[in-house]
């Protein structure tokens, strides 16, 4: 005889994975999300489990539920007869058996882009080598001599000077001194190797580089998916959490994300072969809400107005007192932000682009969840930042994904043919931000979709690819069972980023007096931004109209200034300089900023 549904309750019932190992069993009528993240599946909600996002979907191998109105909504008839559900939308009913996509946290291909040689005279951490001389000295401490002949740094720490009791009999032998600035960090009685980190905290990506700092070789990279992400897709939703739960809140997003960065901390040293016990100085770069949510500070003044943060000048910490899994005493400095919304990222990509000394006018877009926008007029910087959301990264779109294998990251339309490059030459399994930016302009440029962003039927072969009506109207990219479509809801999220981003754009250029077709350049940054067509960019009207062979793609150039700074601590004192120079450009409760916004919806060239 079963055992009773109150037993069921009380002991819990079993969740089978596959292809995964089974996971402690879950009591009855709890949420499916809730409880594969409580242990510890890696499974996405950047929506926070409201239904809307479909990262969480699941495949049920055993008897599904009935589908829900979101299932309906974001999945569609043909994944709901092949079992797929939204976790977030289902409750824990008894014993069952489901399919969990893999996790998408596996983006070192993209922290690997542009790793290079760092060059740089002065790091924030160096190590000297000293042959210790058995006939000098004689019960003198080592530290003492070192200090006394060297002309290091007299202060130490405790866990110096335990170092060199510990060192007994030592004479003799080669000792590796890493000084940080002003202090001893530790002394090696060995010949001994010294890292660094260059450090990228973004909204939904987290970032890691190991860097050697003799050499400035960048010796191996990771990165992941925030896991923040559980609590909301932007800033916003994320304070928004820390105003619900308070210190609890607080806790929670910073453990989440120091959890994060210390798994990729352990994978990037393995790449690398180093000890991550080697690693003395750490450069971190992100946006406002995420310094401060990573650094534990209460981040609740960034979201309402006046909009102030806690701080916008650099910190500096110890890694043990962050629990950042490297040598506890190592150097953790974060590059100082400009205001509220633009941070030390954006700092960090103008020190990696020289943005304030290239001549004529130089625009730099940093396209990421916030679209950040500096205008350089010779000299003069101005900045603002807007809400783009997570189209970009491949979230809210229908069939999103990161830019991962099986993501197709480009389209082209040939005649009665659609061509998709997907990451990893596998079988497309969904569309990523370059992905989705490319299938627009293309469809657009094809009589598919019109200037208002519908759907069209301009006759000819491939109109058999639009299927549905109204909101559920769509365009079949890729053939097979599990096609990827792009949703006419995928286009309308497009639109609604891009015209944020080409807004503030024309806000900037008109302060500055300029027009846009008297831009001489245009960079853009984002990890994602190697990918992109600069001919899809002004043809969807994401940029002016300029020509394309102006617009350089520079990729991730917060993790490179975050590794300049790492290799030459007085690019720090450059950092605060430009931080200050900066005019930042509050672009809410602005009327023009709202009727260039409504003006830039449209496909093409825009106000």
């Amino acid at each position: 005889m079963g055992e009773s549904p109150k037993s069921e309750r009380r002991r819990g019932v079993e969740i089978e994975l596959s292809p995964r190992d089974p996971i402690a069993p879950a009591p009855i009528n709890e949420n499916l999300l809730r409880a594969l993240r409580a242990r510890g599946v890696d499974i996405g909600s950047s929506c926070g489990g409201r239904g809307t996002c479909g990262e969480c979907r699941v495949r049920f191998l055993s008897r599904a539920p009935e589908p829900t109105a979101a299932d309906r909504e974001i999945l569609g008839s043909s994944a709901i007869d092949a079992g797929w559900r939204l976790a977030c939308a289902h409750e824990i009913t008894g014993p069952t058996r489901i399919e969990v996509p893999a996790p998408p946290g596996e983006l070192d291909h993209k922290a690997s882009e542009g790793a290079r040689v760092t060059s740089g005279a002065d790091p924030m951490a160096r190590r000297r080598l000293v042959r210790l001389d058995d006939a000098s000295g004689r019960g003198r401490p080592i530290l003492g001599e070192l200090v006394g002949e060297l002309g290091m740094p007299s202060w130490t720490s405790p866990s110096v000077l335990q170092t060199q009791a510990d060192s007994a009999g030592a004479r003799g032998a080669i000792a590796t001194v890493i000084e940080g600035v002003d202090e001893v960090l530790d002394i090696r009685f060995e010949e001994a190797p010294v890292h660094g980190l260059a450090i990228d905290v973004g909204t939904t990506t987290l970032a890691v580089h190991v860097v050697d700092l003799d050499s400035g070789a960048d010796l191996g990279s990771a990165a992941a998916r925030n896991p923040q992400r559980q609590f909301g897709a932007d800033v916003i939703s994320r304070i928004a959490h820390v105003r619900r739960s308070n210190e609890e809140g607080l806790t929670e997003l910073r453990d989440a994300v120091i959890a994060g960065l210390n798994e990729l901390v352990a994978r990037a040293t393995e790449i690398a072969e180093v000890s991550s016990d080697s690693v003395y100085a750490a450069s971190v770069v992100g946006n406002p809400t995420m310094l401060h949510l990573m650094l534990g500070v209460d981040p609740r003044g960034i979201d309402v107005s006046p909009y102030r943060p806690a701080f916008t000048e650099r910190r500096r910490s110890r890694a043990g007192e962050l629990g950042l899994a490297i040598h506890p005493r190592a150097i953790v400095e974060t590059l100082p932000a400009v205001s509220a919304y633009v941070g030390a990222d954006i700092v960090a990509g103008i020190l990696a682009t020289d943005l304030e000394r290239l001549p004529g006018a130089t625009l730099f877009l940093d396209v990421g969840t916030n679209g950040e926008v500096v205008l350089a007029l010779d000299g003069l910087l101005l900045a603002c930042s807007t809400a783009a959301g997570p189209a970009f990264e491949g979230a809210s779109i229908v069939q999103g994904m990161p830019a991962l294998t099986g993501a197709i990251e480009s389209v082209r339309v040939k005649g009665d043919r659609i061509e998709c490059v997907v990451i990893g030459g596998e079988t497309p399994s969904g569309l990523c931000g370059t992905g989705l930016v490319s299938a627009v302009a293309e469809l657009r440029g094809s009589g598919f979709i019109d200037e208002t962003g519908r759907f069209a039927d301009p006759g000819g072969p491939l109109c058999g690819r639009l299927e549905g009506e109204g909101a559920r109207r769509r365009f079949r990219l890729s053939e097979g069972e599990e096609a990827v479509h792009l949703y006419q809801k995928d286009v309308r999220e497009f639109q609604l980023a891009k015209a944020a981003i080409r807004a503030g754009i024309e806000i900037l250029l008109r302060r500055a007096g300029r027009r846009s077709g008297e831009l001489d350049h245009v960079l853009v940054a984002g990890a994602f931004s190697r990918r992109l067509s600069p001919q899809h960019l002004v043809e969807t009207g994401f940029l002016p109209r300029i020509d394309p062979s102006r617009i350089d793609l520079v990729g991730n150039t917060a993790s490179l200034g975050a590794r300049r700074v790492l290799m030459d601590r007085g690019l720090n004192d450059d950092a605060d300089s430009l931080a200050k120079r900066v005019d930042y450009v509050e672009l809410s409760g602005l009327a023009e900023f709202t009727d260039a916004y409504i003006e830039s919806m449209r496909l093409g060239d825009a106000p």
